[in-house]
């Protein structure tokens, strides 16, 4: 019986080919673009899952002044260890203020390479976090002072086959070099965590060790992204309740000497990854907000092809109607035609999925591409069987109303192939093709509108002139004390018209700020203000507008606590720009009260992605701190960008031997705010035009079934006079209206979404009416293009033809 049904299967597939196709390869496409979603989603819900006791792990994390910052005071790890019996152990990373990159050489071979992804990290840190060690033992890896572990890739990069084992690598930041050991080599686990690292250094060591003991303020410095781990059976809830007694007790007296109070919380870490993303933390975060939008596209392109797939199972099943009518005379019972309905659309279903499973293969290079993945299909079996079922349900789902419709009636009424359809089938048929075209307009609406967005965040005026300025990282320490030799010889060269140096720049995070106080008020009154430590020339080479007051000259020996602040902190200052120019602001710096002096206002600029509002912004030429002033920016002006690299590099060696070069381009660095962004954009922009396929593979199906089913009206139509134009434009009218219908459904639902998009964003373009006409518009002409072949075709139709049996 079923190579029977099989058989009958495989025939009528064979009859209806073209509806065959329509339906395979739109569902084929709703299940390869939404498994390829699923995976991103699974992939991203997946960070932080495999530490052991994952669930028992937080950070502290807090807030001052209604900012949340994610780091802490050096004490408060011991601290909560010492006061509280429900934490089990407590852990440290560093993540060093102003210090990018480590330089690592290979000691022996004297290869180097610069690593962005390191950290120094307490010996305790192994005991929160489960790494998969290759070599070495994680339990006493961190034990040794300078002692060091390092990824697999890093191990083979650094010593290719040789054993890393008690290999010594020099570490070289601005302030020194530091020989460590290695102890251990990470595995290539392909588990992912927000902590990005391959390079975990001991925070027992000979060049920050001296600094991080002598850190026993607990309101200074907190750079220190602290852990802890509850014992089992504690709950967090009480523990967080004790955070602000805690603090006062150990820390009440610094935080009164500083002027300000600070309010400890605690974040899961399961949720880190997805749901913060706060100052300083160790690393760009996911975002939860895509994850609904990815995830709600994936589910609506499925339901679309899922709607395709059996509105035209449904509407092709009338054509059966004298099939089933033979079959039942001749003693076919129900449950036997009910399980071939069935059986054939589990076939077509599974026909769609395996080649699904073909473009998925396809298309994941491509998409791991799109989105700074390495997706695997067959690496995620929850995900393949999903797709399985999802498969099964859908060819199911297609079948069963065709299956107990049809086979409901008697052999004689199915003989006669006169069934009508009901107004609420035509009605559910109309409403399905309605609800497509709406999810497909919604997203290409998404996609204008971020388009628009993206360029509107690419031409905005940053207030400082970001172009044809190359950003060389002053990391290692002879590169730091080299810098004014370098400058010298390379503005030599007409083509580098300037030279300045900077702790950050526009674009990057600065992590840098400064609570302080006006003349005549107390330290409790004190006011949060970004600081950039630059040079004398950094306002002149970025091209920031100074509009008060003079820039920071090395003529003036009272420049070294001069201060030119920007508008925005001139303002919470209480000043205007005109009487700010020579006012004093205090500050305090290990127990000490510090003088500045304003000496020049600049006009805003974004120092940060556009996302935030403008901070008030400090800039100053004292390097408070020894790790400051990393960076080389060099205003070039050449046609050819080749040979002037070339020119700088040769320099560069000359100058700095034993420092690699490295170089971005400022442009480039700070349109890397909008990474996130842009690739959502580009995954909305791909998917918008898989739903509105989809959704043409269905109104064309549609289309080709309507008009064979009015063959005899339209040659009726035809004798009585009616034009070829007429009877197309009234075919197609019928499909119009209901992509009309969609549009005004549409509208409002995706600038809805898209208000709230782009409430994240402090500087955004409008949403004006002329991108909903154009997406109207756009939907219309591809709905009139899609049915209007068939249209065409049927009212070219000889009438005699469509009339002869009559």
């Amino acid at each position: 019986m079923i190579r029977n049904y099989f058989k009958i299967a495989l025939r009528n597939i064979l009859h209806s080919k073209l509806y065959t196709f329509i339906n395979v390869l739109g569902l084929a496409i709703g299940i390869s673009t939404c498994t390829l979603i699923a995976l991103y989603v699974v992939d991203e819900l997946s960070y932080d899952l495999h530490h052991q006791g994952a669930d028992r792990i937080y950070r502290i994390a807090s807030e001052v002044k209604g900012e949340t910052w994610v780091a802490a005071a050096a004490p408060v790890a011991a601290g909560l260890k010492k006061d509280f019996p429900e934490v089990e152990q407590t852990t440290r990373l560093l993540r060093m203020p102003g210090v990018d990159k480590f330089l690592l050489k290979n000691k022996e071979t004297q290869k180097q390479f610069y690593e962005v992804n390191g950290f120094y990290v307490d010996s305790t840190f192994f005991q929160l976090f489960s790494y998969d060690f290759k070599v070495g033992d994680k339990s006493t890896a961190l034990n040794q002072p300078n002692s060091l572990i390092i990824s697999e890739q890093m191990a083979s990069k650094l010593f290719g086959s040789a054993d890393p084992i008690g290999q010594v690598i020099q570490v070289t930041l601005p302030f020194g070099a530091t020989d460590y050991t290695v102890t251990g080599v990470l595995a290539n686990s392909g588990r992912k965590s927000h902590i990005p690292a391959h390079l975990f250094l001991s925070m027992n060591n000979d060049d920050v060790g001296q600094w991080v003991k002598s850190q026993t303020n607990w309101a200074a410095n907190t750079v220190f992204h602290t852990y802890l781990k509850l014992r089992e059976g504690s709950s967090p809830e009480p523990l967080e309740a004790k955070l602000e007694p805690f603090l006062n007790r150990n820390g009440g007296d610094d935080y009164k000497a500083a002027g300000y109070s600070r309010r400890l919380f605690l974040q899961p870490l399961r949720s880190i990854y997805l749901h913060s993303n706060f100052g300083f933390e160790i690393a760009p975060n996911g975002n939860s907000k895509y994850l609904y939008i990815l995830g709600s596209i994936a589910a609506f392109l499925l339901l679309i092809a899922c709607v395709n797939f059996m509105n035209l199972s449904t509407a092709r099943s009338g054509k059966r109607t004298k099939e089933v009518g033979i079959r039942k005379a001749i003693g076919a019972l129900k449950g036997t035609l009910v399980g071939q309905f069935l059986g054939e659309s589990v076939l077509l279903s599974f026909l769609a999925l395996l080649l699904a499973v073909f473009f998925i293969q396809v298309l994941v290079p491509v998409f791991n591409q799109l989105t700074g993945k390495s997706l695997s299909f067959f690496e995620h079996p929850p995900v393949v069987f999903g797709v399985v079922v999802m498969a099964m349900v859908t060819g199911l789902l297609a079948g069963i109303y065709p299956a107990f419709y049809l086979s409901s009636f008697t052999p004689i009424a199915s003989l006669k192939g006169k069934l009508k359809t009901s107004v609420s089938e035509v009605l559910i048929r109309k409403g399905l093709v309605v609800f497509q075209f709406t999810i497909s307009i919604v997203l290409i609406l998404g996609a204008i509108l971020i388009d628009q967005q993206m360029k509107y965040l690419s031409t905005q005026n940053l207030g400082f002139n970001k172009n044809q300025k190359l950003v060389i990282p002053l990391q290692s320490t002879e590169a730091f004390a080299n810098y004014d030799v370098l400058k010298t010889e390379l503005t030599k060269n007409a083509q580098v018209i300037a030279s300045t140096k900077g702790a950050t720049y526009p674009g990057i995070e600065n992590v840098i700020s400064m609570l302080f106080y006006k003349e005549n008020t107390s330290l409790q009154e004190n006011l949060e203000i970004s600081m950039a430590y630059v040079d004398t020339d950094y306002i002149k080479t970025l091209g920031i507008q100074l509009i008060e007051g003079r820039g920071f000259s090395t003529a003036f020996t009272a420049d070294s606590t001069a201060l030119v602040l920007n508008e925005a902190a001139v303002n919470k200052l209480g000043y205007s720009q005109a009487n700010a120019v020579g006012k004093r602001i205090y500050f305090e710096f290990q127990g000490q009260q510090k003088t500045m002096q304003i000496i020049g206002v600049v006009k805003n600029y974004h120092f940060e992605g556009l996302q935030h509002e403008i901070k008030p912004l400090a800039l100053s030429v004292l390097p408070l701190f020894s790790s400051t002033n990393n960076y080389a920016i060099l205003d070039i002006k050449s046609a050819n960008y080749e040979r002037i690299l070339t020119h700088i590099e040769g320099v560069w060696k000359k100058i700095n031997p034993g420092s690699p070069f490295e170089y971005s381009f400022l442009d480039k660095d700070f349109q890397k705010n909008y990474e996130k962004e842009e690739r959502t954009a580009q995954l909305i922009r791909y998917f918008a035009l898989m739903a509105i396929f989809i959704a043409c593979l269905g109104l064309f199906g549609l289309a080709t079934f309507t008009a064979e089913q009015r063959t005899k009206e339209i040659g009726i139509r035809k004798v009585l006079g009616s034009s070829t134009f007429g009877i197309a434009q009234l075919l197609s009218f019928d499909f119009l209206k209901l992509v009309l219908l969609a549009i005004l459904i549409a509208s409002p639902l995706a600038g809805w979404i898209m208000h709230k998009w782009l409430s994240a964003f402090a500087y955004k373009t409008t949403i004006s009416w002329s991108v909903f006409a154009l997406a109207g518009m756009s939907a219309v002409l591809i709905a009139l293009a899609t049915v209007s072949f068939q249209a065409i075709r049927a009212a070219l139709m000889n009438p005699v033809k469509s009339l002869k049996t009559e």
